[in-house]
């Protein structure tokens, strides 16, 4: 089963069944404690984390972090910086699902080496800041660093929220190596099960703009590596011209590029107290005049990414 078709099944499998430890809703926890007010508001983004994409269009800046998955943010560096994205494709952009970029065909990811699942790790509670409502999917979310987690126990991983970096794979847990995912929307019950390690901080609409196109069928794909010449050939035309719109043109990471070129994010420090009153914000409306029913006074975590900033942009 190829890559592309496992998290297809995923999709199919999601709504059959709910963990036993998430059967009953978890009670909401406590309000967490104020921030420091001498938290600065705003984080530089490290260049050497910073991946930049470029597509038909626009820029996309993703925020590696290699804190929760190092092998991954290794081999995607390394694997960026040999061009191995570069004229490549979004090759299955599915409307309500992820978008998912790479080689798409096995053949050209043998020489690739396969990493392990890096979807959890244990971690202390040190540096987590609660959401400070309930979840669906997880005893208890909040941020590290700007990404949205999940923790149990000492353990912790990253959501599959919308923008959220992915690595694809086949059935076992440790044969991805190359190809990369974004959910277009919520896939949370993919967490733990795939290896979250980064996210995009600048130009999603960018990604959400780019063409539906679904993968090639096993039929398509064993002809476009057939022992017929000119079918595969003519495969291999079809395909491109098929994803035309979808073209990788460059992946570069930010470190790479001269310190006169290279762009310059910041993310806003979640445990600052501007992220904390940005949260209660979104959290309570029940100063709107128009609402006959009261809002109830809860936050999906995946509705409100962490805000970035370009800066000397406006």
């Amino acid at each position: 089963m190829t890559r592309a078709l496992l998290l297809a099944v995923f999709a199919l499998a999601a709504c059959s069944s709910v963990p036993a430890s998430l059967a009953e809703a978890p009670a909401a926890p406590a309000e967490p404690a104020a921030p420091a007010a001498d938290v600065p508001a705003w984080r530089p983004v490290d260049p050497e984390n910073l991946l930049l994409i470029e597509l038909p269009t626009g820029m996309v800046a993703v925020e590696l972090f290699p804190e929760a998955a190092p092998a991954h943010a290794a081999q995607i560096r390394a694997l960026v910086r040999e061009g191995f994205y570069d004229m490549e494709f979004f090759y299955r952009v599915i409307q309500g699902h992820v978008a998912q970029a790479g080689k798409e065909f096995e053949p050209e990811l043998k020489d690739v080496p396969l990493l392990p699942l890096e979807a959890e790790r244990a971690v202390s509670a040190d540096g987590f800041t609660p959401h400070g409502n309930a979840d669906l999917f997880a005893p208890e979310v909040g941020h590290r660093s700007g990404f949205a987690v999940g923790r149990e126990g000492g353990q912790e991983w990253l959501l599959n929220c919308p923008g959220a970096l992915g690595m694809a794979r086949d059935t076992a847990p440790d044969t991805g190596n190359a190809e990369i995912f974004f959910p277009l929307q919520p896939r949370r019950y993919l967490d733990r099960n795939y290896t979250i390690f980064g996210r995009v901080i600048a130009g999603m609409d960018n990604i959400d703009r780019l063409p539906r196109v679904d993968p090639f069928t096993e039929e398509e794909a064993e002809a476009l590596y057939g022992e017929d010449g000119p079918l595969a050939y003519q495969m291999s035309q079809y395909r491109r011209s098929m994803l035309e719109y979808n073209m990788i043109y460059s992946a570069r990471m930010a470190a790479d590029l001269p310190e006169a070129e290279r762009p310059v994010y910041e993310v806003m420090n979640t445990a600052s107290a501007n992220w904390d009153a940005l949260k209660k914000s979104k959290r309570d409306y029940s100063g709107i005049d128009a609402f006959v029913a009261p809002p109830i006074n809860m936050l999906d975590i995946c509705t409100l990414p962490v805000p970035a900033r370009k800066v000397g942009e406006d």
